[in-house]
């Protein structure tokens, strides 16, 4: 039996999808192996220890099993081997979409592949990061399974919308990135002239059945478990209003998109604060990929065949609104780099555009902007991991202080602890913080690094969970949110169960607040900062 998978490994596995596969494997552990290999949570991580990933209320119906190879525990190993295998297995059906030959162009689609910022954020959220990969996967055999050389079958475009269905029931941010993978391979098709007028409109009526069936089915059985299980859409990210459309909000998504993609590439204003090597290399390769697309198209004489010409020009015009789909989809969503995923396709097809019809010099210089961009990102990726890995323990370190303290200051008759104010400000950073030249802005698009800084969010669970003998079971079971005290003073207090010092109600809040033990109270970390006063502990971080 050895023998027969050996001879059936090299007889019909291709040298392109060896090189595809070995490479981002290879490299997506050079450039994640850090986080992989250490445990320091963002504020999700904190609540996503172990947690079933049942995201039904977000439309995320299948992330569960997606996510369930690795367990319900945030393992970083298991769940990272699992990413990068899934990765590479994208990797090999990219060569096979756009009939890569080249190993060094191969080498470089494999490493923007893993490299990408999308996967780096994905990866402060490593509980999920397994499930996301599977997406990604699934969206490229979509558009892999419904290719024009491959010819057309009613069995393969019902496989296809099953594909962006469980695509888009894992995170819903990876149709945008199969539909874009979809229309640069179609502008591959059109360069390569290959086929005739009506094959190429036989192609575009089969991807608006096969997306239009994915996502019809994948709403159909959202509605279906929703009204099984009594669970209403959440409101997170717009999707209780998705599909609800005007043309107002229409016209707000097309410019959203447009102003979305520009300041992806440029990261920030850099006649206000100057070029990073960011922002620098992005309007090269925004650059190359305009020159890339026009050398391409004299090149491949498509100029000749009208029909072909305006198809390929409404491709290039429809990307920007492709990579922000979602947009479109769910009118209150709000971008983060982990849903931009699609953009990496653009980078591969500029390195397909310029080994396929680009002169050598071009070639050449494209090959080493994209090796940059690699560099750039894997560095990028692992300041990032650092800085995450510094905010923590420096949650954690502040997080013991308060116990030590909140501890000290009963006297056996206190019952609750009240956290008034804020810590270190909000959870979020505003984008203008974000955009600072002290450091933390000239890491491209990946602002969410600000997740982990030290906040109420860390710190209030941290106290919570690992040093007041309390279970945030109870939020889990009740699908409530946890006591986030920079949103509000009321916090759901648990009832079926007893444990020691529980938060204090808003009723006891107030109470304590009025009192002039409280107004005499200092400020966090002040040495009058943290009081009894009747039987509640109270912690007193700003004078709000």
């Amino acid at each position: 039996m050895g023998e027969n998978i050996t001879r059936l490994y090299r007889e019909k596995v291709k040298k392109e999808w060896k090189i595809a596969f070995l490479s981002a494997v290879i490299l997506g552990f050079l450039v994640h192996t850090y986080k992989f290999t250490n445990y320091f949570p963002n504020h999700d991580g904190l609540f996503n220890f172990w947690s079933t990933q049942n995201m039904v209320a977000s439309g995320r119906w299948f992330l569960a099993p997606a996510c369930a190879l690795s367990s319900c525990f945030d393992v970083p190993w298991i769940i990272g081997v699992l990413s990068v295998f899934l990765m590479a297995l994208t990797a090999v059906f990219l060569t096979e979409i756009f009939e890569m030959k080249n190993p060094c162009l191969i080498v470089l689609s494999s490493a923007l592949l893993v490299s990408f910022p999308a996967v780096t954020e994905t990866m402060f959220f490593e509980f999920t990061a397994d499930g996301y990969m599977l997406a990604m996967l699934l969206g490229t055999i979509a558009v892999y399974l419904t290719k024009l050389s491959g010819g057309i079958r009613w069995k393969k475009c019902i496989a296809a919308a099953v594909c962006i269905c469980l695509t888009c029931a894992i995170y819903q941010a990876y149709v945008s990135y199969t539909f874009v993978l979809a229309v640069c391979y179609f502008m591959f098709e059109l360069l390569e002239n290959r086929q005739k007028t009506g094959a190429y409109w036989k192609w575009i009526a089969c991807q608006a059945g096969v997306f239009t069936a994915g996502l019809a089915l994948y709403f159909s059985i959202w509605q279906l478990i929703m009204k099984l299980s009594g669970i209403a859409p959440a409101s997170y990210e717009g999707i209780n209003s998705m599909g609800t459309f005007s043309a107002g909000t229409l016209l707000t998504a097309a410019k959203q998109c447009v102003t979305s993609f520009i300041w992806f590439f440029l990261e920030r204003n850099p006649l206000r604060y100057g070029f990073s090597a960011y922002s620098g290399m992005g309007i090269l390769l925004a650059a190359a990929f305009v020159v890339a697309c026009g050398a391409a198209f004299h090149a491949g004489k498509l100029w000749k065949h009208s029909v072909e010409a305006v198809l390929f020009l409404l491709c290039v015009l429809s990307l920007p609104f492709g990579c922000y789909l979602c947009y479109f989809i769910s009118p209150g969503v709000e971008y983060y780099t982990r849903m931009l995923q699609a953009v990496v396709i653009l980078y591969i097809l500029l390195g397909v555009l310029c080994e396929r019809w680009g002169k050598e010099i071009c070639k050449n210089l494209v090959m080493l902007l994209l090796i940059g961009v690699i560099l750039n990102n894997s560095v990028t990726a692992n300041v990032c991991y650092a800085y995450l890995n510094r905010c923590h323990e420096q949650s954690l370190a502040t997080a013991a202080e308060l116990s030590v303290r909140i501890h000290l200051e009963d006297d056996g008759t206190a019952e609750n602890v009240a956290f008034v104010g804020s810590v270190g400000g909000n959870w979020t950073i505003a984008e203008e913080e974000t955009m600072d030249p002290s450091g933390l802005g000239t890491l491209g698009p990946l602002k969410m690094v600000n997740y982990s800084l030290l906040s109420d969010r860390d710190l209030i669970v941290l106290v919570l969970d690992q040093y007041l003998d309390f279970t945030l079971e109870y939020y889990r079971t009740h699908d409530v949110e946890p006591p986030i005290y920079q949103f509000s003073q009321t916090a759901p207090i648990p009832r079926d169960f007893s444990f020691r010092f529980p938060v204090a109600d808003q009723k006891t809040m107030e109470e304590v607040t009025s009192s002039e033990a409280f107004a005499q109270m200092g400020l966090w970390p002040g040495k009058n900062s943290v009081k009894q006063i009747g039987k509640t502990i109270v912690v007193r971080f700003s004078a709000e």
